[in-house]
């Protein structure tokens, strides 16, 4: 067979038939669900063109699906019985009325067995002298003529696909020009395509993302959201021609945006993987601004665990919070079918024993009631399962796994050779998940650990591939990250642990900004604030010299990211490292400054601009904004600093978008001379020119040409003082125009006080003021008539 239909559960097997038939019958074919169906699967109305023209009136279809290996002997008699038993409890016992029979199974029905059960349908009219006389069977042979014409089929079921067919899908959707960094993520998806389950929650997702063409995958830890979204996301690729990228960070997406080609997103733990990651606000604007580049051509998914999405939607305000909710797909509540379909597949797939496999089959109802039973809770036992005692039954492992299924993972790491933990914690410490920067990551920790004896880099990750690790490969780039965040969360609690020993140390001196982020100086005896993570490495005096050497080595990295750069600044920034320390305790506070002081310094040289030149300049902009702030925090003088390279950067970024908010931004680290010098008065004159133009043509629309002095409405005061100023309503394009013009006014704020600031902002502010005073009434007009699609421009 060329596809395995063998294998889906019956649950599983009866929707996939639903989706067949509504292709093969008629798109009006509809899904009977839940207990009281009467003998119903699937039943039909009308006349279907596609499958039989002559028959008309009511369908039933009853779905059958039977393991594999029956011998036809034994096949016939199965189909018999439930035959049989079918056709009374519908005719009979419920006394249902239809004139089209059709049986569905996922088994080959040649000649004879065909006549065997067509005489039992005949037998059955005859005896109980019912109206149904038309019968049929769709087998096996029907579903792959019409998988094989709709690639949604196979990538909704991708497990039904045998591997060599698999490989050459995979290797076609890799040619249609995908980045490189997607290959590998692409190659990874063919290794787990077999475990993947079709549910309620990715018929939801999928439903949803037709809907709005942003969406939030939501749950518990392990509940299967990343999965789903990678399948979601590659199903809209393959026979939607979307172009999938993983994205790391929000900021990414801005970058790697194509207006012209259509592209689906996908955002892993969104708004971080262990607690909050940013300030509500801030996600909040950052997603507003993802959500004005969504569309039909742009789609985005993002995953994100249930307590920090809620956490997430409180801090944030209503407004937020109405767009989240009606975006939201809960990954929670699987039923006991799906829980079943997921044990049964990752059983039947597993190298375990028959008698093993039936030990676990056996007790299925018990195991799926276990509360921590999930998809990843399923997956982490199976893909260890070299790793369980010897002598205990593989059925009482399992309860066991369920009851503490996070326990294995002290197992296995305290099991590992010196090695393979290094090449974990290499992982753990990278600055990026690539093989590169991991296998850099792993010389130094090997060597921090006194480690030389290693074979061979690429055998010691091999060996944890599909188990601990996910390897991604391309022809090109190879990726590696944790399969799962509960192995990064045990690493990083034993940081936190009194045993932690030389891995605390070697961890902080190979830090990343994941781990920076997860850390936290504290006072001693005093604070002002909580704890902002419940398992927060609280880093002691005797921790400083350790983390400080990581952030050295981080910055001098030739791989970190002025993202990375921009993460760091914000750590010595936090109220507990600024505020609270400068209060309670000022000599750490002195020694983070001097740490933060030799950061600056090695980031305003020559060789660092060498290394990010190419970086973008939004990048750019930001991190002198955040460098700026940090100053400001930490009392620096502007003058200490030798920043060497602001005319290099300036005429390296000429040409991009974003130029003037770098003007700006380099001009609080230079001065008026230095920015006229090397810009231009004709630029500076132009910006100026242009964003006067844009304010006027914002309240022309609103107030006419009275707008911006209004002297007329100063005499129409007088004569009726309930006169409105504002004599036209904002139309579809000035509240996205007014956000352009605001921006450009806050980055002027900045530098407010230069002489440049004061010569553009002085004479806009009071025109500008006026147009800002109806930002809020613009904004919710705006979004009630986007949403409900009531823009017209004849009637604005």
């Amino acid at each position: 067979m060329k596809y395995n239909l063998d294998d889906l559960h019956w649950q599983e097997f009866e929707v996939f038939c639903f989706k067949v038939l509504q292709i093969m019958v008629s798109n009006g074919v509809q899904f009977i669900d839940g207990g009281a169906d009467k003998g119903r699967d699937i039943v039909y109305t009308g006349t279907s063109v596609q499958y039989n023209p002559s028959w008309r009136g009511d369908w039933l279809f009853q779905v059958k699906h039977k393991s594999k290996n029956l011998e036809t002997s034994k096949l016939l008699q199965k189909l018999t019985f439930d035959l049989k038993k079918e056709l009374k409890k519908v005719f009979v016992d419920n006394e249902l009325k239809y004139h089209n029979y059709v049986l569905v199974t996922n088994k080959t029905i040649n000649g004879s067995l065909y006549d065997e059960l067509q005489g039992i349908f005949n037998d059955f009219v005859d005896e109980n002298n019912i109206s149904c006389k038309n019968f049929s069977i769709i087998s096996y042979h029907h579903i792959e003529s019409c998988v094989e014409k709709n690639d949604s089929l196979k990538w909704s079921y991708p497990n039904i696909i045998s591997h060599p067919d698999f490989k050459k899908l995979m290797m076609d959707v890799a040619n249609r020009g995908l980045k490189v960094r997607n290959k590998g993520w692409l190659n990874g998806l063919a290794k787990q395509r077999d475990k993947f389950v079709y549910t309620r929650f990715f018929q939801s997702a999928n439903s949803k993302l037709k809907k709005y063409p942003a969406i939030i995958l939501s749950g518990p830890p392990k509940s299967g959201k990343t999965f789903n979204a990678e399948i979601l996301a590659l199903n809209y690729y393959l026979f939607n021609d979307f172009q999938p990228l993983v994205i790391d960070r929000p900021e990414e997406i801005e970058n790697s945006f194509d207006e012209k080609r259509k592209q689906i997103f996908i955002c892993d733990d969104s708004f971080g993987k262990y607690s909050l990651a940013h300030k509500a606000e801030d996600w909040f604007d950052k997603l507003e601004r993802i959500f004005n580049l969504a569309d039909e051509s742009h789609l985005f998914i993002f995953t994100s665990r249930e307590y920090i999405f809620r956490a997430f939607v409180n801090q944030g305000n209503d407004e937020a919070r109405q767009l989240l909710e009606k975006i939201i797909v809960e990954s929670h509540g699987y039923d006991n079918q799906e829980k079943l379909a997921i044990l049964q597949r990752y059983t039947n797939l597993s190298p375990l024993s028959g008698y093993e496999k039936v030990s676990i089959l056996s007790n299925e109802d018990d195991l799926i009631k276990n509360k921590n039973f999930s998809p990843e809770t399923v997956r982490a036992f199976f893909s260890n399962i070299d790793q369980r005692e010897e002598g205990e039954s593989v059925l009482k492992q399992f309860r066991d796994h369920l009851a503490q299924p996070d326990a294995y993972l002290s197992v296995v790491f305290l099991s590992l050779s010196p090695v393979k933990q290094a090449a974990l914690l290499s992982v753990l410490c990278s600055l990026t998940n690539d093989e590169n920067n991991i296998h850099k990551s792993f010389h130094s920790i090997c060597k921090d650990l006194g480690l030389s004896k290693i074979t061979s880099i690429k055998l010691e990750f091999d060996e944890l591939d599909d188990s601990i690790l996910r390897i991604f490969r391309s022809d090109i780039v190879e990726q590696i990250q944790f399969y799962h965040p509960s192995m990064q969360e045990f690493l990083i609690g034993k940081l936190v642990s009194e045993i932690a020993g030389s891995f605390r140390e070697v961890v902080l001196k190979n830090t990343n900004t994941e781990i920076l982020n997860f850390s936290q100086v504290r006072a001693e005896g005093n604070s002002m604030f909580n704890e902002k993570k419940e398992s927060l490495i609280k880093l002691q005096k005797e921790d400083v010299e350790n983390i400080s050497n990581g952030l050295y080595r981080l910055i001098d990295n030739r791989s970190v990211k002025i993202l990375d750069i921009i993460d760091i600044i914000k750590w010595f920034c936090s109220k507990y490292h600024s505020l609270e320390l400068k209060i309670y305790d000022q000599p750490m506070f002195s020694t983070l400054k001097k740490i933060l002081e030799c950061i600056f310094a090695k980031i305003f040289s020559k060789d660092f601009f060498f290394y990010h030149q190419s970086d973008s300049t939004q990048n750019w902009a930001n991190m002198l904004f955040n460098m700026n702030a940090a100053i400001t925090t930490y009392n620096f003088q502007i003058e200490q600093f030798n920043f060497e390279y602001p005319k290099a950067l300036l005429k390296a970024k000429t040409d991009e978008e974003n130029y003037w908010i770098l003007v700006f931004r380099v001009l609080r680290f230079s001065s008026d001379d230095f920015i006229i010098e090397n810009i231009g008065r004709k630029w500076l004159n132009d910006f100026y020119v242009d964003l006067k133009e844009s304010i006027y043509e914002l309240g022309v629309e609103l107030f006419s040409y009275d707008f911006p002095d209004f002297k007329e409405h100063k005499k129409r005061l007088l004569v009726d003082k309930k006169a409105v100023k504002r004599q036209h309503k904002p139309n579809s394009t000035w509240y996205p125009r007014f956000l352009k013009v605001k921006k450009r006014i806050d980055v002027l704020k900045e530098v407010k006080g230069t002489g440049i600031g004061n010569k553009i902002l002085d004479p806009l502010t009071i025109s500008y003021n006026e147009i800002n005073q109806i930002r809020d009434y613009a904004k919710n007009r705006h979004r009630f008539n986007i949403e409900k699609g009531w823009w017209n421009e004849d009637t604005l």
